[in-house]
């Protein structure tokens, strides 16, 4: 019984006895918590610093997009200041345009250390380098609608020039796109009425030769009959019957095979010569005139206005040395208080085997 009581008694911990061993072997301590700090210093002096630069973009005005609003574009082509933005958004968010970007700044890109693997392929390297950008949208609570777009790198002042050459580089293409775009829609509008234009001419040239092949055949059968005088007055005409046509008498049709015959050269000095005889096209002829005068100044157009431009960042975001030394001290102090209780029971247990050894021997 007095044998298992002492063994209970020496498996209980006791604080005064940890904290007596803990200071006879403060050194042990001091020893961790100095190596751990060391280790740490190494790490911050070793350690690449990483830094973070960031631009912001923001709507664009009314105003920055007048030239997309002419008349002319009202039923082709509409871009209000909500669709630009959309479209400003999607275009610092689309990997296409990102990778573009890359691969026109690579040997700039290759020149900064840790920025290019040469044994990774292209598109490995690229979605290492896409990793190191982040972009945040606006939200629901936002006041005003933003994009802020993020880049990091070893190198500040690289990281904010390459920012700032991306985010205007998106920014042209997207605008280079919607422009191209516009131009298409016009394009296409032309060539539908250019059409349209050619169908009218023909139905009314058709038109044309069919009235005066009528016109002739009832010339020939009016004067077969005698009929030169128009043998009917319009009021004389009952329930809107049309008479034939010889019954206006020669003299009057071929006064009008003569006119239709003749338009071409009546409306020689007119702008649109004998298409203002056709109904409705001259009024296509200069929407289509229109349309291909328009100019469109496309260095007037923003879809999105920049509000922040990157600047060089001056301190890294990365190693944060404050909260490594901080976490170095805190790990540093453990190691040292685990060193320290570690000796002190191995101590203790050779004294224990020492006792041990002695009261057998006795």
């Amino acid at each position: 019984m007095n044998d298992q009581q002492q063994l209970n008694n020496d498996d209980e911990i006791d604080l005064f006895d940890l904290i007596d061993d803990i200071w006879s072997h403060k050194r042990w301590v001091f020893i961790g918590l100095f190596a751990t700090v060391i280790l740490a210093g190494l790490y911050l002096f070793k350690a690449t610093p990483v830094y973070q630069t960031e631009a912001k973009v923001k709507s664009a005005t009314a105003n920055d997009l007048t030239e997309f609003s002419r008349p002319q574009l009202a039923d082709i082509y509409t871009l209000d200041v909500e669709k630009a933005f959309s479209s400003a958004k999607s275009a610092l968010l689309s990997t296409g345009y990102r990778k573009e970007f890359y691969e026109l700044k690579l040997d700039e890109i290759k020149a900064i250390p840790d920025a290019y693997n040469e044994s990774l392929t292209l598109e490995q390297n690229f979605s290492r380098f896409s990793e190191q950008f982040s972009v945040k949208t606006s939200g629901v609570k936002d006041s005003e609608s933003f994009v802020q777009v993020s880049l990091k790198s070893s190198d500040a002042e690289f990281a904010s020039e390459l920012l700032n050459e991306f985010v205007e580089y998106a920014l042209f293409r997207r605008l280079r796109d919607s422009y191209d775009t516009m131009l298409a829609k016009v394009n296409g509008r032309i060539e539908a009425l250019d059409y349209q234009a050619d169908i009218m001419r023909e139905e009314y040239m058709g038109n044309k030769s069919r009235r005066i092949l009528e016109l002739k055949e009832a010339t020939a059968i009016a004067l077969a009959v005698g009929q030169v005088d128009p043998l009917y007055r319009n009021i004389d005409l009952m329930g809107g019957q049309e008479p034939p046509l010889y019954m206006l008498g020669s003299k009057a049709i071929k006064a009008e095979i003569k006119a239709l015959e003749s338009r071409k050269e009546i409306a020689k000095d007119l702008p649109r010569g004998e298409d203002h005889f056709i109904e409705e096209l001259p009024k296509i002829l200069l929407e289509i005139d229109s349309l291909k005068t328009l100019e469109v100044d496309f260095s007037k157009i923003q879809l999105a206005r920049i509000d922040e431009v990157a600047v060089v960042p001056v301190a890294p975001i990365k190693p944060r040395k404050l909260l490594v030394m901080a976490l170095a001290l805190i790990a540093g102090l453990f190691v040292g208080l685990f060193m320290a209780l570690i000796v002190a029971a191995y101590g203790k247990h050779k004294i224990r085997i020492e006792e041990k050894r002695l009261a057998k021997k006795k």
